[in-house]
């Protein structure tokens, strides 16, 4: 159960005690606009409050209205929500069109026939659920560092384990991971790389209330970016071995890059030096090797090494992404 679950149920609670200590009918409307109310960030609760009042006055004011003068029929109803969609649509008010309903059909099934006395105490009642929100978020401050370092490291760890797969793989033609299962644990890397970013963000946008800095929190959000580069780089590196049956032995400067680069990774990672000018003078090597290669004789070599320049060409640019977490530019 995370701690916005908790926060959310406090708030809660708080705006049901505080709206049935004020005697205001139907007090656990307060507890309902609290549990809407309650952002993921500080930020967003600050950012928010403003377009949640105004569309709260518009859903009260409609909702009392349509009963005052038409009564309180379902078919008046569901005109009234009609009428809140198109204006919170036409004014681009998509986060708060529910809030803005919930108000509405509140106000337009509890009316008591007194339109200004019915429609103050509804707004107040509103007034309450938000302001209980913000405070609760105000005392506990939506923290994510713990849970953003667990997931970038499930992540890398992941990243890593996908490429000393494929490293494997080199060396075997007859057991290698499936290209279904592969993309399979790809796709489960980036779901938790979605998740870290879905973190990175929310500290971002709450800076100001974190120790952390400003700095750190983009330096984590480019690191997953990265990431979700090279997770598609071991897609088709993977690919490209699935189509490298005519690889009839081993090639050992293919591996012993693969395993530059792994321990490479391994060290951007723990924040050590990767020596990344050494991999990329034995790089501009290899580029050589492959200028100076003499012309294919036959339709065999033609295709051996065409899947070959099609690998090392996928290595490179996951490197060269690998780079770009230390926020040096690939190469052109």
């Amino acid at each position: 159960m995370g701690a916005r679950v908790v926060k959310t149920s406090i708030a809660a609670g708080l705006a049901l005690y505080l709206a049935s200590f004020l005697h205001y009918p139907g007090y656990t409307y307060a507890a309902l606009i609290a549990v809407l109310a309650t952002q993921k960030s500080l930020t967003r609760s600050f950012g928010l409050a403003k377009y949640q009042v105004f569309s709260s006055f518009i859903g009260t004011l409609g909702g009392n209205l349509a009963a005052y003068y038409f009564g309180t029929h379902p078919f008046i109803g569901a005109v009234l929500v009609y009428a809140l969609f198109i204006i919170h649509l036409r004014l681009g008010w998509r986060d708060t069109i529910l809030i803005s309903i919930v108000t509405a059909l509140n106000s337009f099934s509890t009316f008591e026939g007194e339109l200004v006395v019915h429609a103050s105490k509804q707004m107040s009642i509103v007034l309450i659920g938000i302001g209980c929100s913000i405070i609760v978020n105000l005392m506990a401050v939506p923290r994510y560092e713990h849970k953003l370092e667990e997931l970038l490291n499930r992540s890398e760890g992941m990243l890593r384990g996908l490429f000393y797969m494929i490293l494997n793989d080199l060396d075997r033609f007859d057991q290698r991971m499936s290209k279904q299962d592969f993309a399979r644990q790809v796709k489960e890397v980036r779901t938790y790389i979605q998740e870290a970013r879905h973190y990175a963000e929310l500290m971002f946008e709450d800076q100001r209330f974190y120790p952390i800095k400003g700095r750190e929190t983009q330096q984590a959000i480019r690191t997953l970016r990265q990431m979700e580069l090279l997770s598609n780089h071991l897609l088709r590196l993977n690919e490209t071995l699935e189509k490298v049956e005519i690889w009839v032995e081993p090639i050992p400067w293919v591996s012993r890059l693969l395993n530059v680069v792994l321990l490479a990774q391994a060290r951007v990672f723990h924040g050590r030096p990767a020596h990344f000018s050494l991999i990329d003078r034995a790089i501009g090597n290899l580029d050589q090797l492959f200028e100076r290669m003499d012309l294919p004789k036959n339709r065999l070599e033609f295709t051996t090494r065409a899947s070959l320049l099609h690998f090392y060409m996928n290595l490179k640019s996951y490197y060269e992404d690998l780079k770009g977490i230390c926020g040096l530019s690939p190469k052109p």
